[in-house]
């Protein structure tokens, strides 16, 4: 029989951004608290078990994915404001220039930072860096509240 065995795990972190250009109240500074599950898989197609697997019966150790989604993404935005260095809102330039001056934690991105954008973002990255490693992330779902979320699929 050939089976396959995926492996989950959750991270959370603080951030804060605004939305340029939104219609809404999210075009202020607002922040949340952000949590993300990825699901990796084995590429290989044998049964996952305590035998013959290199990784003796594991996917991948919990340990090694926490390392490796934590220097990709959380801890480069735990507690930072993410600063769209593309927008056209006067508003959040000034903000993050002042957050520079003052030496406060900023990120920049290349997009608007919608939930949508940020999973497809981490997923990307965290993908590649898998890859070489015969692992594919087969899902990412990030929260940006306890019930709004996007997701990512391979």
């Amino acid at each position: 029989m050939n089976t396959k065995i995926s492996i989950s795990k959750e991270f959370t972190w603080s951030m804060a951004h605004m939305l340029a250009d939104h219609k809404g109240k999210c075009k202020n500074i607002h922040g949340h608290t952000y949590k993300m599950l990825v699901e990796l898989e084995r590429n290989d197609t044998g049964v996952i078990n305590n035998k013959g697997n290199t990784e003796h019966g594991m996917v991948k150790e919990f340990d090694d994915v926490k390392k490796i989604v934590n220097d990709l993404v959380v801890d480069k935005l735990d507690h930072a404001f993410l600063y769209w260095i593309d927008s056209t809102d006067e508003l959040e330039h000034d903000v993050a220039s002042l957050l520079k001056k003052h030496n406060r934690k900023l990120v920049n991105i290349n997009y608007r930072p919608t939930a949508e954008n940020l999973a497809s973002d981490f997923f990307e990255k965290i993908n590649k860096e898998l890859k070489p490693l015969d692992i594919t992330l087969k899902e990412l779902i990030l929260w940006e509240s306890p019930t709004s979320f996007a997701r990512v699929r391979a």
